[in-house]
């Protein structure tokens, strides 16, 4: 068979981790071929370097920086064209920031290439601050939908959302509970509380001056790892659903904490007493700081989501995200792998409830911020692949089984035969998916992440930004819309 030959858009901390190795690693088992990549002109030492000291052969093409609420200028996107006539290239990830995604995303529908693409589908600037750009996220993905689909009509064609959580065992497993028993009951999910917080500690003059998910183009954890939490939510609940029974409505509302709110609780002084003067300050008065950092994104969000039905609540959804927990950062100077390095520590939990019939627990804790290691401690509490499933049950009800059973990542690796860390084997079964689909070996309907499943997960990130952009302006907080 003919060599697939890929392209790679954004070689940043996420793409070098995960899509640089598992590509190079990949082509001993399918015929592809990662041949190109495409970066900033700012960006080409560090990436040289990278490629350099990694010993990868891609041929690099570097652009000018843009403004990417324009779209591609038509210079660069000659240039991009030309790389794709050149190596026959067929299907591209998009790793990019967020905001560049739409700009990308547009220019390979149009050159009829397959896509693998980072959450969040796009970004804009200012959401979490400006409601008429949180708006716009829904706008974004039905104009990139509607592109979709009429491509889709000349050759089958994949657009992949790498959203990691619909590809892991224990999610699966969650959503085969919630399903068998709306099934046996006729019941759906009728509450769901979610927490994740990742633990990164960003002192001040970080907050001002971190490029690598920053915060000063007015979004934050929501448009980061958030994501993955309500597109997991809308999942897990879509799971249960019982035909006259679906939700019509959403109502939404967002409290989030902002880099102001954060500097009241720890602020310069502190970070003296802590680090002494190995601590670099900004330099700035409280109000210059204040000042400088009021229209940035959300540090923390706690939102509630009302799912409703004929205007009637029918389910309470809590989704709780954290930068500001749990670390392991105890240096002063940040490390130069902001993505595992620098004292990120995960903690993770699911309690999802279906009437008085069943209760499902997730617990998903870790106490390192190296995530690299994988021994026989890593399954237990505070271990790098600590995953729990807790299910309790009305077994009256059930009429067989136990009241409690505990299914571990342990369990789940031995049925699936696999092994290595949790997330990291999602990720490439990711990649697996998109490259298998590009050889004709599966059908867009085997695909789990296709963007035409993303409307309701767009919906709840916007809303969730919509309603932080009006408590940030004094605006009524609650925001409504349809399913």
């Amino acid at each position: 068979m003919k060599t697939v030959n890929l392209l790679l858009i954004g070689v940043g901390p996420h793409a070098k981790r995960i899509y640089v190795p598992a590509f190079f690693r990949l082509a001993a088992d399918y015929p592809i071929r990662l041949i190109a990549a495409v970066d900033l002109k700012r960006q080409m030492d560090t990436v040289d370097s990278y490629l350099k000291d990694q010993r990868y052969d891609l041929e690099m093409l570097y652009l000018d920086s843009f403004d990417t609420a324009d779209g591609i200028p038509d210079h660069s996107r000659a240039m991009l064209d030309a790389l794709v006539n050149k190596f026959d290239i067929q299907g591209v990830v998009i790793a990019t920031e967020p905001t560049a995604h739409k700009a990308y995303a547009e220019w390979a529908l149009r050159k009829g290439l397959h896509i693998l693409m980072d959450k969040p589908i796009t970004a804009r600037k200012a959401i979490s601050v400006d409601r008429s750009q949180a708006m716009g996220l829904i706008d974004d993905y039905s104009e990139l939908l509607d592109l979709y689909k009429l491509h889709l009509a000349d050759k089958p064609t994949i657009f992949s959302i790498d959203v990691q959580r619909r590809y892991e065992y224990g999610f699966d497993k969650v959503r085969e509970l919630i399903s068998g028993t709306a099934k046996k009951f006729n019941v759906p999910v009728t509450s769901m509380q979610i927490m994740h917080a990742d633990g990164s500690w960003r002192f001040p003059q970080e907050v001002i001056t971190q490029e690598s998910h920053g915060l000063k183009d007015g979004f934050g954890k929501v448009a980061f790892s958030g994501y993955h939490l309500f597109d997991m939510a809308w999942q897990m609940y879509q799971s249960g659903l019982v035909d006259d029974k679906q939700p019509d409505q959403l109502e939404i509302f967002s409290s989030p904490l902002t880099p102001s709110g954060l500097i009241l609780n720890l602020n310069e002084e502190d970070y003296i007493r802590y680090f002494g003067s190995d601590y670099e300050r900004t330099g700035l008065s409280s109000k210059q700081y204040l000042d400088k950092i009021s229209d940035y994104g959300e540090v923390d969000s706690f939102n509630i989501i009302r799912l409703l039905r004929s205007g009637e609540n029918i389910c309470n959804i809590s989704v709780n995200l954290m930068h500001s927990s749990f670390s392991r950062r105890s240096w002063a100077a940040p490390n130069a792998d902001l993505y595992k390095g620098n004292g990120r520590v995960k903690h993770q939990q699911f309690i999802i409830q279906q009437g008085p019939f069943q209760c499902i627990q997730i617990h998903n804790y870790q106490s390192k911020h190296q995530h690299d290691v994988d021994n026989s401690d890593e399954f237990e509490v505070g271990g790098n692949n600590h995953f729990e499933i807790y299910v309790f049950r009305n077994v009256g009800m059930f009429g067989e089984g136990k009241a409690f059973f505990r299914i571990s990542a342990r369990d789940l690796e031995q049925q699936a035969d696999v092994t290595g860390l949790t997330g990291e084997k999602a990720k490439d079964r990711v990649i697996r998916e998109f490259i298998e689909f590009i050889l004709g070996r599966i059908n867009i309907s085997d695909v789990k992440s296709n963007i035409d499943t993303h409307a309701v997960s767009v919906k709840l990130m916007s809303g969730v930004c919509q309603s932080s952009a009006n408590i940030r302006s004094n605006k009524n907080p609650l925001i409504r819309m349809s399913i």
